[in-house]
C-alpha cells in the first residue's frame, strides 16, 4: 500500500480509537463481555504487543544481522503468504476468528498507565517505523512472521497486515462498546 494512504489510514484509526473510547472509565475499558472475548483495553494491548514484535525485525535488517529464512528465498512463497494473510485479517472476515499465537496474547503487555495514551504513543512509533523504512519496502524486503519463522512475506505486506489487523480489532472493540451502551454488564 502506498505510504501516504497507509499513514492516513493509521492516523484515522488512531483518531477513531481515541474519539470512541477516550471518555470511557477504566472499568469500561476493561469490561469483558464474556470469557471468550477481549475487553477494549485487551484489544488495544494485543495490537501493541503484536506490532512491537516487528520493531526488532526491522532493527536487525538495518544492522545487517537479519537472516531471511530459506523458505523466504523461494520466489512465490512470500507473495502467497502475504496475500493469504492480508485476506485473512481483513476486518470483514470477523467470522474467521482463531486463537492468537501465545507471544501475542494481551497478557504479555506489562506497561503501566492509560492504555489509550500508551496506544496513541505506540501508534506514533508505528507511523514513524513505516515512514522511516520506505526504502526497505521499495526494495521488497522479505521477513518472517515474528511468531512463526515458516511464514514469510514482504515488509510491505507486513505493514498492510498490521493496519488491517488494527482495523479488525477496532471493530471488535466497538462491538464491546455497543454492549456497554446497552448496559449489558
Amino acid at each position: 500500500m502506498n505510504q501516504l494512504i497507509w499513514v492516513n489510514q493509521l492516523d484515522q484509526l488512531t483518531e477513531a480509537v481515541i474519539s470512541n473510547f477516550g471518555l470511557l472509565r477504566h472499568e469500561d475499558l476493561y469490561f469483558k463481555p464474556d470469557a471468550n472475548r477481549w475487553s477494549i483495553a485487551e484489544n488495544l494491548a494485543h495490537l501493541i504487543v503484536v506490532n512491537r514484535t516487528y520493531f526488532p525485525v526491522i532493527e536487525q535488517i538495518r544492522n545487517n544481522t537479519y537472516k531471511v529464512p530459506f523458505i523466504g528465498k523461494i520466489p512465490f512463497l512470500p507473495k502467497l503468504f502475504g496475500s493469504v494473510l492480508i485476506e485473512y485479517v481483513k476486518p470483514e472476515k470477523e467470522e474467521a476468528k482463531v486463537k492468537t499465537f501465545p507471544i501475542w496474547e494481551p497478557t504479555n503487555f506489562k506497561e503501566e498507565g492509560s492504555i489509550l495514551e500508551l496506544f496513541e504513543k505506540h501508534q506514533q512509533a508505528l507511523r514513524n517505523l513505516r515512514i522511516d523504512n520506505e526504502d526497505l519496502i521499495q526494495r521488497k524486503q522479505i521477513i518472517a512472521s515474528p511468531a512463526n519463522n515458516n511464514i514469510v512475506y514482504s515488509l510491505d505486506d507486513a505493514f498492510d497486515v498490521i493496519l488491517l489487523h488494527e482495523q479488525r480489532h477496532f471493530i471488535q472493540s466497538k462491538a464491546v462498546l455497543a454492549l456497554l451502551d446497552k448496559n449489558v454488564i
